[in-house]
């Protein structure tokens, strides 16, 4: 049976390659900003209609109400982390089945998600919801290495690891002037881990584990971030694995959604780092197409719309994902990433983010970047020792007029 579905969408198509998920069963309306409209220029499928909005971050909720007054749509689909609270609350709004406000908000609410994770059982760092500077200077003077992130955050904006003292002025004026809430956290000094997957109703579809070479956040100090999936036979691989899906069918019992869990971990204990229901950042959906043959997205939008979902491989080659950092300076020199190169480094992915000429300041968030390439390997030491490769030849070709 035809269904319409609604899907929140405030990317530029080429981000998500959304056009080439849906299928000519159901019947789709993607919500989109004017500006990107363009790229959308190519649909040619009768059974999908283009929705804009002037000002998406703005507007959308109102283009949106407009839309469901007017028709009667079996779903809501949020690709973006920015719309989980937002679709959760017009699907109460207006009767429509899928992921509720309690059920979305601890995607969302660090403070929140925190407290859940620890009521379920899970281990979580020493945290604390600060409102005022004075919390966040006593949080810091008892703990001495902390962390500070907005509650509602996304992709490290406005999440900085605080040491010293020193270091605390400039966040009284930075972050406490928005009238924004923070979560405060000691720091964990342990390996972080991401591990992505979909669960479908209630059921884990796939569950992938990877390990950061670098911490994440310092991709703001002009280091670069990657990431290397482990080996799916390794006793980390299982041990994550098994955190991951239990955590999550816990955290949203029966639902349908994908996920990107972040987590510490020093081959012996995991300590939760936080938790969203969308696709990984960085390079990590190219990875799990490349692994799978399907789009996240796609397998996403066709278990809501109940299409059928195809079987999966059971056997694949290890992936990472690298993003060089930008620094402070006028870019005059970018890899050129030829068929060789790529074929060299086992390259099977790569985007420039920056144009020769353009001026560059040190990252905002943490895929804030110059170059982002995917690559693959048999296992994970030969993968990670190809990354390694690979980071050394695009940092040499990557020139700076400073």
């Amino acid at each position: 049976m035809m269904k319409k579905i609604l899907i929140l969408h405030p990317y530029r198509e080429s981000y998500t390659n959304v056009l080439s998920c849906l299928s000519e069963i159901h019947q789709y309306t993607i919500l989109i900003d004017e500006s990107k409209k363009e790229s959308f220029s190519n649909l040619s499928l009768k059974n999908i209609e283009i929705a804009t909005v002037i000002n998406y971050q703005i507007n959308c909720r109102t283009k949106a109400e407009e839309l469901l007054s007017n028709n009667h749509f079996a779903a809501i689909i949020a690709l973006d982390e920015f719309d989980v609270m937002l679709a959760a609350e017009l699907r109460e709004k207006y009767q429509i089945d899928g992921q509720n406000l309690s059920e979305a908000v601890v995607f969302r609410d660090k403070n929140m998600m925190t407290k859940r994770v620890k009521e379920l059982g899970f281990r979580i760092p020493e945290s604390q919801e600060v409102t005022k500077f004075s919390e966040f200077k006593a949080f810091l003077n008892k703990y001495n290495d902390i962390i500070v992130k907005p509650l509602s955050g996304a992709g490290s904006v406005d999440t900085f690891r605080v040491q010293h003292t020193d270091d605390i002025t400039e966040l009284d004026s930075k972050l406490f002037g928005k009238e924004e809430k923070f979560l405060v956290q000691e720091y964990i000094d342990k390996d972080i881990y991401h591990i992505d997957g979909f669960v479908s109703n209630g059921e884990v579809i796939y569950c992938e584990p990877s390990k950061y070479l670098y911490n994440p956040l310092l991709i703001k100090k002009g280091i670069s971030a990657a990431a290397i999936s482990l080996d799916r036979d390794s006793i980390d691989s299982q041990k994550l694995v098994d955190y991951a899906t239990s955590l999550s069918t816990k955290l949203y019992p029966r639902g349908t959604f994908l996920f990107h869990l972040e987590v510490f971990y020093d081959l012996t204990d995991i300590i939760f780092l936080e938790i969203a229901c969308r696709v990984g950042g960085a390079r990590i959906r190219q990875n799990l197409e490349y692994k799978f043959g399907y789009s996240p997205y796609k397998l996403l939008i066709d278990s809501i719309s109940g299409l059928q979902l195809p079987e999966l491989p059971e056997k694949y080659t290890n992936t990472a994902w690298l993003l060089t950092a930008k620094r402070d300076g006028r870019i005059i020199e970018l890899p050129n990433i030829t068929e060789a190169i790529k074929q060299e480094f086992s390259i099977f992915d790569s985007i420039e983010y920056v144009k020769i000429g353009q001026q560059l300041n040190r990252a905002f968030h943490s895929a804030d970047a110059v170059i982002g390439v995917s690559l693959s390997g048999e296992n994970f030491k030969e993968t990670e020792k190809i990354l390694l490769s690979a980071e050394k030849w695009l940092l040499k070709h990557t020139r700076y007029d400073l």
